[in-house]
């Protein structure tokens, strides 16, 4: 796992695994592989996860991360930012639908970032 720094608040970032393959995305007749490094916000991976996901999608680091990936790139990071503020609103309003299942997400991303 690479360990870079984040330039804006000094903390390292953490690297997690690598998702690819057809078991995430289809490779028909696409040659080529676009690698990229999308730093994200813990609240938005929990917003990635949260309302997209379920517990099944978390079982393992791979599906954590790979369920994250898939809902940044059909979705994109603002739709992600989004959320993550709906959720943050919904939580001070006491009006999110599934508080455990938001616990687990956040269980899940701790566990995977040590955060």
């Amino acid at each position: 796992m690479h360990n870079h720094t984040d330039r804006r608040q000094g903390k390292p970032t953490v690297g997690l695994p690598v998702i690819s393959g057809a078991r995430w995305f289809g490779t028909g007749n696409r040659p080529l592989v676009l690698r990229i490094e999308c730093p994200l916000a813990f609240d938005e991976m929990v917003a990635a996860l949260y309302g997209t996901a379920d517990a099944g999608d978390m079982a393992s680091d791979e599906e954590l991360c790979g369920s994250v990936v898939v809902t940044l790139l059909i979705e994109g990071l603002p739709a992600l930012q989004e959320r993550a503020e709906k959720i943050r609103l919904d939580e001070r309003r006491d009006a999110i639908e599934s508080p455990a299942f938001l616990a687990l997400c956040r269980q899940r991303i701790t566990a995977l970032t040590g955060q």
